[in-house]
């Protein structure tokens, strides 16, 4: 009979075996993921399906269809966002928006990303570093969504030649008060309060949790991706053993000789031996057909279209692109809302870390995203631009830091007014030069005793 510490022991322990594989899985996908994305060492996912022999002909397909996607779908920061925050605010965020861009990137690629805010202080300089962890466990607390907790394996300098092994994995762990470094054993090698009250951590998704923590990733691309490279490795490998005609001898036995013969000789064979040159029945057209369907589908599935390059045809205007992209459009607008919540998660935490060393920034935040355009003709952006200048919905310095996205607010106004004096220098306003008897005539002051 099962006492009651029993069964709670044993539900305890099966759930921590439950949670370990779920682990374990969830961390072997993610190494998956960001190996098709880097398009590094994808042969070791598919050289289980060839022979030996397979191995030796021809090289394994490395064809990179998901950073392709991944890039495509991800545009929150394609051109990045203005936060009108001040200068202080502008000085310890300069690298966010080139932060910011690669974590959108890896939360589409990966589902659910941790990044760690770390406040650093470099000649002279104060600013934010942005630091993802792509592999990680969490801790809940009462909240399921909301963990208290994270721990990650550190990465390792595995390049170093003085790194002893390989195997002596370490990890951090960190809380609201703690940090600390364990290795593989359990045993702490590292602890101190860290003293900033929080996590320091800010956890983003592909899309709003439903049931779980983590939300699914970018795996129906990856596995479309391994089958594009099985099915572009079974191509290379057909059309290497079938590029020419196979040579085909009946009536003959292997004791018996025969004259190897070159284009100008004749072949001697053995009486009662038929030589005969077998054509290949390969159809690559087909082949490459159904290639591309499965990508064809599986971006679909993602809101995307691919054009081929072998498909040809003209290049498509703005407007077209923008139907188009119609699906992909609307996506976009979600990310916008769901990213504005956590621009406002990362500033609420660079806001209490500043705080710490006697920066003061204001309370709200105060954020807005550049819209990605779509390719036009000049004649196109010239009556979108005149049309905005007329109706004061931007300004002329504004158009020029569309053009020029180096250049600051300052810049742009300095440069417009001082392209202003030159033309007026040579070319006078029409008001300035004599009138004629018309337009005196037309502006004369009325009399109307």
């Amino acid at each position: 009979m099962i006492t009651s510490d029993q069964s709670n022991e044993l539900i305890r322990e099966s759930v921590s075996n439950f949670k370990l594989e779920q682990s374990k899985k969830r961390r072997k996908m993610v190494q998956k993921m960001l190996d098709y994305y880097a398009g590094a060492s994808t042969f070791q996912y598919i050289e289980k399906y060839y022979s030996d022999n397979s191995k030796r002909t021809v090289p394994f397909s490395n064809f990179n269809m998901t950073k392709r996607f991944i890039d495509r779908m991800a545009r929150t920061y394609t051109l990045g966002a203005s936060r009108n925050m001040g200068p202080v605010y502008d000085q310890l965020t300069v690298y966010k928006n080139f932060k910011m861009k690669h974590i959108e990137k890896m939360t589409t690629l990966l589902g659910t990303l941790a990044t760690q805010v770390i406040f650093k202080e470099e000649n002279g300089m104060q600013f934010f570093d942005y630091q993802p962890i792509y592999s990680f466990d969490v801790h809940m607390g009462d909240d399921p969504f909301n963990p208290v907790a994270i721990q990650y394996p550190l990465v390792q300098n595995v390049d170093d030649v003085s790194y002893e092994s390989v195997n002596d994995l370490l990890f951090a762990y960190w809380d609201d008060t703690m940090h600390k470094i364990f290795n593989s054993d359990g045993e702490v090698i590292e602890a101190f309060e860290h003293n900033l009250g929080v996590l320091p951590f800010v956890f983003t998704h592909r899309e709003h949790q439903l049931d779980s923590f983590f939300t699914p990733g970018a795996e129906d691309i990856v596995n479309c991706n391994e089958l594009v490279n099985i099915a572009y490795t079974n191509g290379d490998i057909g059309m290497t053993f079938q590029a020419f005609s196979q040579a085909v001898i009946t009536g003959f036995y292997s004791d018996e000789k025969i004259q190897r013969a070159g284009a100008d000789e004749v072949i001697v064979l053995p009486e009662g031996s038929n030589y005969d040159l077998v054509a290949p029945k390969i159809n690559m057209s087909d082949y490459i057909d159904w290639i591309k369907v499965r990508i064809d589908t599986c971006a679909q599935d993602n809101h995307l279209y691919v054009q081929f390059a072998q498909d040809g045809g003209e290049t498509p205007s703005g407007v077209a692109l923008k139907i188009k992209d119609l699906n992909r459009y609307e996506d976009w607008q979600d990310d916008l809302d769901l990213y504005r919540i956590y621009e406002h998660k990362f500033y609420q935490l660079e806001r209490q870390m500043a705080s710490m060393f006697g920066i003061n920034l204001p309370e709200a935040l105060q954020i807005n995203f550049v819209e990605p355009e779509y390719p036009m003709s000049v004649d196109d952006q010239i009556k979108i631009e005149s049309h905005q200048l007329k109706n004061n919905l931007t300004t002329e310095w504004k158009l020029l830091q569309r053009h020029n996205k180096d250049l600051s607010d300052q810049e742009a106004k300095d440069i417009v007014e001082e392209n202003k004096e030159t033309n007026r220098a040579n070319n006078p306003n029409e008001s300035t030069r004599p009138q004629s008897i018309f337009d005196r005539v037309r502006t004369a002051p009325q009399n109307t005793e």
